[in-house]
């Protein structure tokens, strides 16, 4: 009787499984209705994807010289802008008037965008370039687009957020090989360290605590492996509660740092603009010798010249004009921006120069201007190397009104930096020395900025950057205004459509 029974059963059992499935089915399909409801009354997905792109991505080695690429598919920036930032923008702490950030993209092949009775110009750079994080209408590629709408030329924006010149460089060659641009706008420097970190030389068990900061970012494999999870409009809509808890918890972190007098704990964009942070947490020669950071640095400018030479040979033999744009940046940006700075490069004379530190910091805060100028150009003969010396003695300068003079030294503490957004000056020069060498049309930004700063008696920038490196919506009216006689010309004589 036991096998008739079993055999009885087994028909019973399959369509149990069979209703447990289609229950499974069913519910998924319901969560995933619901899911697609949600994101088209809240666009939470959207908002992921926003999310994950503003979030920092974990370090990588040097850009190699970039391959060619058949890849015909570009994103471009969306004209529409996409949704804003659940959050207002802050930078250090500080809210950023007037941006969402809106970062909209879209996806789009040669027969999307190429027309027989249009011309286009492609815009090619990092967030400067794409108009982070203003409204595209308010950015040099927008104003341009009205200003030639009835010449039939199209503004194609294909900056990147982030990218370094390694990773930009394949973009220009997709675009002269497949898109029949009729010129190209040229705008980077500002990320090629985007992906540098210190590495100490001792193993990481050997590091102390207070030396590495925790890591909470996102790698970016699992960047990548959300966004493909996204599709789902459920998990989306998770995701999305988990990524704001993440922000939001960092957040907390940060602004709690900022109350702490101790403060410990180093968080990238710690402060926008002054010293204090930067005095009171330097690179420890503990954690990185700062003497390996000079032959780095020549290694990433070297890489950048590379670069940006194969993109203007790129163009050049496809008769595409070019046109350079150096990279403007706000000179009062915070020392301690994105990595810690070490307080002394010189081992001989570290000990006078970490002292000399500390007293022209009392003496910015106590707004005795004239003694700290003093300690820190002594200091400075030691060692010229430290950013936050620079730093100290343009802000001496500053209190002092040498506004020129203060300006100058807030530049050279930029281009002393340490990591992330250092190097400026530099940057801007070889980009200076290859329009020249190859004879194509550049527009020094920085220095049509600061020409509108002084003549307005406005200086550092403080209309044009209210950030870091991106321009306003007036730093792009002027970098608009400057290019529409250079590409009239230029698209003029590369006629063909």
């Amino acid at each position: 009787m036991a096998e008739p029974d079993a055999a009885r059963t087994a028909p019973q059992r399959r369509g149990s499984l069979k209703r447990r499935l289609l229950f499974l089915a069913v519910l998924i399909m319901g969560l995933e209705a619901a899911g697609w409801l949600d994101d088209y009354i809240f666009n939470h997905r959207q908002r992921l994807l926003s999310a994950l792109v503003m979030m920092r991505l974990d370090t990588q080695p040097i850009p190699a010289l970039s391959d060619t690429s058949n890849n015909r598919e570009l994103v471009l920036r969306d004209p529409a802008d996409g949704p804003g930032a659940a959050e207002p923008y802050r930078i250090g702490g500080v809210e950023i008037s007037g941006a969402g950030p809106w970062i909209g993209t879209r996806n789009v092949v040669p027969p999307d965008v190429v027309r027989d009775d249009q011309q286009r110009v492609f815009v090619i750079g990092g967030s400067a370039a794409f108009g982070f994080p203003y409204r595209y209408a308010d950015t040099f590629s927008g104003i341009l687009d009205r200003q030639f709408a009835n010449d039939r030329l199209k503004i194609l924006n294909a900056a990147q957020v982030g990218w370094t010149s390694g990773e930009l460089a394949p973009l220009v060659d997709q675009a002269v090989r497949f898109y029949r641009p009729s010129a190209i706008v040229l705008m980077i420097g500002n990320n090629e360290w985007f992906h540098w970190q210190p590495v100490s030389q001792r193993g990481p068990e050997q590091v102390s605590a207070e030396d590495t900061p925790p890591r909470e970012e996102l790698s970016q494999n699992s960047i990548t492996i959300l966004k493909t999870l996204a599709h789902s409009r459920a998990l989306a809509a998770i995701e999305y509660g988990l990524v704001q808890w993440m922000i939001s918890s960092r957040q907390a972190r940060q602004d709690e740092a900022r109350r702490s007098a101790k403060r410990d704990q180093f968080e990238s964009h710690h402060e926008l603009a002054g010293s204090e942070y930067a005095v009171a947490m330097p690179l420890s020669p503990r954690q990185y010798d700062p003497s390996q950071w000079l032959v780095a640095r020549q290694d990433y400018l070297d890489t950048f010249r590379a670069n940006l030479g194969q993109m203007i040979t790129v163009a050049r033999e496809a008769r595409v004009p070019i046109v350079l744009l150096t990279i403007p940046f706000n000179p009062r940006l915070s020392p301690v921006w994105k990595h810690r700075q070490p307080h002394s490069f010189d081992p001989e004379h570290r000990e006078a120069v970490t002292t000399a530190i500390q007293a022209a910091s009392r003496s910015v805060s106590e707004k005795q201007f004239a003694a700290g100028l003093e300690t820190a150009t002594i200091a400075l003969s030691l060692d010229p190397q430290p950013a936050v010396l620079h730093y100290l003695k343009a802000q001496c300068l500053e209190g002092l009104e040498r506004h020129e003079e203060a300006e100058r030294a807030y530049a050279e503490s930029r281009e002393r930096m340490v990591g992330n957004l250092g190097s400026r000056l530099t940057i801007n020069r070889i980009i200076r020395e290859l329009a020249r060498q190859n004879m194509v049309p550049m527009i020094d930004v920085q220095e049509l900025f600061q020409q509108y700063g002084a003549k307005r008696e406005r200086h550092y920038n403080a209309d044009l950057i209210h950030d870091d490196c991106h321009p306003t919506p007036l730093g792009h009216q002027l970098i608009a205004e400057a290019l529409v006689p250079i590409l009239r010309q230029a698209v003029g004589e590369n006629s063909t459509p």
